[in-house]
C-alpha cells in the first residue's frame, strides 16, 4: 500500500505546485481533487450554490475521489491537491453551521497532511497573476476564516509567503522522513 499524502490551504498558497513537484520527486501519483465528474461540474457549483449545497456537492466529490484513491494506492504512492480538510475549512469559514457537519466515515483518510499558508500580501500578489480569478477566490475575508480552521485541525503547517516550491517540498520531504514514512 502507498503512502498518502495530502497538501492543504487556501487558494494562491501554492498547493497545485508544490503537489505536483511532490509526487515528482517520491514518484507518486499526483491526484487533483475533486476529479471526475466533479471537476467538470465545479465551476458551476461555486457559482451557483448557497454555501451548504456546495459542500454537500464537494463532499460527495471527496467521496468519490476517495474511492480512486484508494485505488490508486494499491499501485503507488498519491499526493492529493487538496480534499476533505479544504472542503471542511472552506465551507465551514462561508456557514459557521456547516462546522457540525464535518465527519469523514467512509473515505479514505490521508497518512500525512500539510498545511500551506502564506500571508495576505503575497497571497493577493499571487491572486493579481492567475486568469480568471473568480469573487470566491479573491475574498480575502474567507481565505482568513478558512486558514483559522485549517490550523485548528493540527496539521503539520509550511509558511509559503517567502520559500520556494523547492523549499516547500524538501521541508516536507524532511518532515515525511523524520516520521519514517520515506
Amino acid at each position: 500500500m502507498g503512502l498518502f499524502v495530502c497538501i492543504e490551504g487556501v487558494d494562491c498558497v501554492g498547493k497545485t505546485t508544490v503537489s505536483e513537484s511532490l509526487a515528482r520527486r517520491i514518484g507518486a501519483v499526483y491526484y487533483k481533487s475533486p476529479g471526475g465528474v466533479y471537476a467538470k461540474e465545479r465551476k458551476v457549483v461555486d457559482e451557483s450554490v448557497d454555501p451548504l449545497r456546495r459542500y454537500f456537492f464537494y463532499r460527495a466529490a471527496v467521496q468519490y475521489d476517495s474511492g480512486i484513491i484508494a485505488g490508486l494506492l494499491r499501485f503507488s504512492h498519491v499526493v492529493c491537491d487538496r480534499y476533505i480538510y479544504s472542503t471542511f475549512a472552506v465551507h465551514a469559514a462561508m456557514d459557521e453551521k456547516i462546522q457540525s457537519l464535518f465527519e469523514t466515515t467512509g473515505i479514505m483518510m490521508p497518512d500525512y497532511v500539510f498545511l500551506l499558508t502564506a500571508d495576505e500580501a503575497i497571497l493577493r500578489k499571487r491572486m493579481a497573476e492567475r486568469p480568471n480569478i473568480t469573487a470566491l477566490e479573491s475574498n480575502f475575508m474567507l481565505h482568513k476564516r478558512a486558514d483559522e480552521l485549517f490550523k485548528l485541525q493540527g496539521h503539520s503547517v509550511i509558511d509559503t509567503t517567502s520559500t520556494t516550491v523547492d523549499e516547500v517540498v524538501e521541508t516536507i520531504l524532511l518532515r515525511l522522513s523524520q516520521k519514517g514514512a520515506l
